[in-house]
């Protein structure tokens, strides 16, 4: 949570245990030399496998994937600890067949982050399932078949942690400006060939929810009504942030409903992994909430839900998001779909390593 003056609550990043992966590293069981053998042998039997007329070819193409997966993988080498798993380790065969298969470099990165997204979750069977459809069908998607899974993708499931309205609506035009927004399909034979594909599933029975509405429900701690200035429930809400040991300047102006005041709170309903902190200072931890503080902000987030003003505050958020051309493109297309498509696992991957492969600091 941003605030006026230097205190501050934070929610705890996806990537709170950097710390700790570094130890790992430090301690894998796994040597570099080790990790080429490995991924040299898996290349070598799609090699085999070939024409000796192809041999050539598969053998660029192999080098490629090699090289974009050393690439993304980077100093990270306790991924390849999955190995151990005899699933990880077909996945591995299966991508270097499929690189054999393909001469485009973007299908290679793509194959990369695929098996690096396997790796991180070598027990999960929902995205073992995901990542082995998908090495099967990357040959297979044109980009703008690619671009339209992924922007779909990041629609609904990307959003801004920052507390302060107008850093959020930039740093989500931010993320899709990173997108391949020029290759945008249209119509609904980009949905058909995904669904063919096992990349989506489609209804045409119902309408797919607006852009605005959408973004409406998902930047809740941006559109909550809250509470009216110099009123009883302002007073209330300040009683309760000093019984709890909170600051008070916690509690700013309403960008999007003058007249008004909110929590400076992205998300109005996750308290656990917020940490409080006395200054700017990124260096010094955080102190975890205690039971006292998230009832508190649990109360002023349920005290600042009000329908009355829903039309107006939509109207404003439109307004912010128009100022930006990157959130008007997104905001055409996303409304021209004709169908509501549904990710499948292989999609979820798909979508999920190509953003990836485009904005490296996209979290998973």
């Amino acid at each position: 949570m941003s605030a006026t003056t230097n205190k501050q609550i934070q929610k705890a990043g996806d990537n709170a245990n950097q710390i700790q992966t570094q130890t790992f590293v430090q301690n894998i069981g796994i040597s570099e030399e080790r990790v080429y053998d490995i991924v040299s042998a898996a290349c070598d039997r799609a090699i085999e496998s070939c024409l000796m007329e192809s041999r050539l070819a598969v053998e660029q193409r192999l080098n490629s994937f090699k090289d974009e997966l050393y690439a993304i993988v980077g100093n990270q080498l306790q991924l390849f600890e999955s190995l151990r798993e005899p699933s990880c380790a077909a996945t591995l065969g299966a991508a270097a067949n499929a690189a054999a298969r393909t001469n485009s470099a973007d299908d290679h990165q793509m194959l990369a982050e695929l098996l690096v997204k396997r790796f991180e979750s070598p027990s999960d069977r929902h995205v073992a399932t995901g990542v082995s459809k998908a090495i099967e069908i990357v040959e297979f998607l044109t980009d703008e078949e690619l671009a339209g899974l992924t922007v779909f993708f990041a629609v609904n499931r990307y959003t801004p942690s920052s507390g302060v309205i107008g850093d959020g609506i930039k740093t989500l035009a931010g993320i899709y400006e990173s997108l391949p927004l020029n290759l945008l399909p249209a119509g609904t034979d980009w949905i058909d060939d995904l669904d063919i594909l096992d990349a989506i599933r489609y209804s045409s029975i119902t309408s797919l929810t607006p852009f605005l509405d959408l973004q409406f429900d998902m930047l809740k701690g941006y559109t909550v009504c809250g509470v009216g200035v110099d009123s009883a429930e302002e007073a209330e809400v300040l009683e309760k942030l000093e019984e709890a040991g909170l600051p008070t300047d916690l509690l700013v102006d309403h960008e999007l409903n003058p007249g008004y005041r909110r929590l400076s709170l992205r998300y109005i309903d996750r308290f656990d992994n917020l940490l409080y902190r006395h200054d700017c200072d990124a260096s010094i931890p955080g102190i975890p909430l205690s039971n006292a503080q998230i009832e508190a902000l649990r109360f002023i987030c349920q005290l600042s839900q009000d329908d009355s003003c829903v039309a107006f505050i939509k109207e404003n958020l439109k307004k912010e998001m128009f100022k930006l051309p990157v959130l008007v493109k997104v905001h055409d297309w996303w409304n021209s779909i004709p169908l509501v498509p549904r990710l499948t696992p292989a999609g979820e991957c798909l979508a999920s390593a190509n953003a990836r492969r485009l904005n490296s600091s996209l979290p998973e």
